[in-house]
């Protein structure tokens, strides 16, 4: 695995600038001193202090290449090794060709195939899965999953009345980053003969994907901005995400099961206790769970999985053999959960 977080540390208070100076061409100067007190109350109570963006000259394929080219290293794998490149996440270089195009070439992995995927927050999980039948039909050996999530050109922070903070908040936290994965076969059978190991499930709400979009050419939202109700958001994604967990331990039936790891989409503290009360309600536990790093990092989108393996690893926690469970709410509304030996 490998990441790669920008250089450039944004701060509430800067955030709360750039709404004040793109918002106040269309408000009083009371309401526009009440909505940003109430940003920056609501962040607080989020947890956000930090986030990273790239530069305006740094892209997301930039970024995915730092994080790819530490994924080889860590693996001890050269580019010509991999058959098939996933770039995934929101961020896109084209709406056409597919962006590991660039990642290819910038790689040189001239032996690999490339296909982007795109599912908001839970595009990592997704082209996890994908990568993994892939491998077990016998097409690909090695493949590359990496995203490079710039996020910070969709937020939009213009206000022009009192209620439109529900819609914008989102934009608030937005934070750049990058990871990427390698997926290798393997006959060892602690992998093949585990039945917990890439255990996929899913649970979607129907009709919600308007609760957060980006818009590019359909009827909601305005092009390339995030639009996110923040309240309605949440509330949908609790009950996907509840019924997620619910379903996936009664259908593997596998409650008591102890997990060494606890990966998650963190957008906040709202979201880990949430998580952790229905893991709890479904009788799992969790010997490690990730401690989140929303308060530094901010809402990385897809790199969510890869950013919260890799510092559980740096901390010494995320150990080869150790059994990890994931679980990604994400717009849609939606949530995906596996399980993984690492």
């Amino acid at each position: 695995m490998g990441i790669y977080i920008p250089k450039r540390k944004i701060t509430n208070d800067d955030v709360l600038l750039m709404m004040r100076r793109k918002s106040e061409p269309y408000l009083n100067a009371k309401d526009l001193d009440d909505i940003l007190a109430l940003a920056r109350e609501r962040l607080a109570k989020a947890g956000n202090v930090t986030r990273y963006w790239c530069d305006e000259d740094e892209y997301c394929t930039d970024i995915a290449y730092r994080a790819s080219l530490a994924a080889l290293e860590d693996a001890g794998l050269e580019a010509g090794d991999l058959d098939l490149i996933i770039f995934t996440g929101m961020s896109k270089a084209f709406v056409e060709p597919a962006t590991a195009h660039v990642l290819r070439h910038k790689l040189q992995a001239l032996n690999a195939n490339v296909i982007d995927t795109q599912d908001a927050c839970t595009s990592f999980i997704k082209s996890i899965e994908i990568g993994h039948a892939l491998i077990r039909s016998g097409q690909y050996r090695r493949i590359l999953v990496a995203a490079g999530e710039r996020t910070f050109d969709w937020a939009d922070m213009v206000c022009k009345t009192r209620d439109e903070l529900a819609w914008k908040f989102g934009s608030l936290t937005i934070g750049d980053g990058a990871g990427a994965v390698i997926l290798g076969a393997t006959g060892d059978m602690n992998y093949a003969g585990d039945g917990n190991h890439m255990k996929f499930s899913y649970e979607l709400s129907d009709g919600q994907y308007h609760l957060c979009t980006i818009g590019l050419n359909y009827t909601l939202g305005e092009r390339y901005k995030l639009y996110t109700h923040t309240p309605d958001l949440f509330k949908s994604a609790y009950v996907v995400t509840r019924d997620c967990v619910k379903n996936y331990f009664h259908e593997i039936n596998s409650t008591g099961v102890i997990y060494d790891n606890l990966f998650f989409h963190d957008v906040g503290k709202l979201a880990r206790d949430s998580i952790l009360s229905f893991l709890a309600d479904s009788s799992i536990t969790v010997r490690y769970p990730e401690s989140g790093f929303y308060a530094e990092y901010g809402n990385v989108a897809s790199v969510s999985l890869p950013l919260s393996m890799w510092r559980a690893r740096e901390k010494g926690y995320f150990k080869k053999g150790n059994l990890a469970l994931c679980i990604i709410p994400a717009s849609g509304t939606q949530c995906g959960i596996f399980s993984l030996r690492y």
